[in-house]
């Protein structure tokens, strides 16, 4: 298997997470200005718009840790027996790509799911991780939200 670069594991973990209708511009089209020779091309690298309890809307990096999974969920597209291309991220790359996003303005928070690697614990462990570096680390004051993986326990 290829070692995938941090860029191409974003297309792949971004795309994967679209899945989750929890953004307001999850799965919806992207506009390319770039192509019509306009400004303003959408193309998300993972960035997805969501609204607070305000009303304000905000840009969101919405991915995926993994997408591996050791279940087989007839009703996910990430589930083992899908033929999708797979990727993972490790949590040091999760906490720099979601501050180098945050210090150009591209973010204002992290929303990050994944399939099960090799446990539910494990897994929301290493989430749990990532939030715990963000915000004692890095002093990361954007908006945080991990989806819980069934069947983690509770501590």
């Amino acid at each position: 298997m290829a070692v995938l670069s941090v860029r191409e594991k974003l297309a792949i973990l971004s795309d994967a997470a679209k899945y989750d209708a929890s953004c307001a511009s999850s799965g919806s089209a992207k506009r390319d200005s770039l192509r019509s020779g306009g400004i303003g091309s959408t193309e998300g690298s993972g960035i997805c718009h969501s609204y607070a309890p305000d009303g304000r809307c905000i840009s969101l990096l919405k991915i995926l840790l993994t997408n591996f999974c050791i279940y087989d969920c007839s009703y996910c597209i990430n589930r083992s027996s899908s033929n999708v291309r797979r990727a993972r991220f490790s949590v040091d790359e999760v906490v720099k790509l979601t501050m180098d996003f945050y210090r150009r303005n591209y973010i204002e928070g992290l929303f990050l799911s994944s399939g099960v690697m090799r446990s539910p614990d494990e897994t929301m462990g290493e989430m749990v991780e990532v939030a715990r570096r963000l915000r004692i680390e890095e002093k990361f004051g954007g908006y945080i939200h991990l989806k819980t993986i069934p069947e983690a326990s509770a501590e």
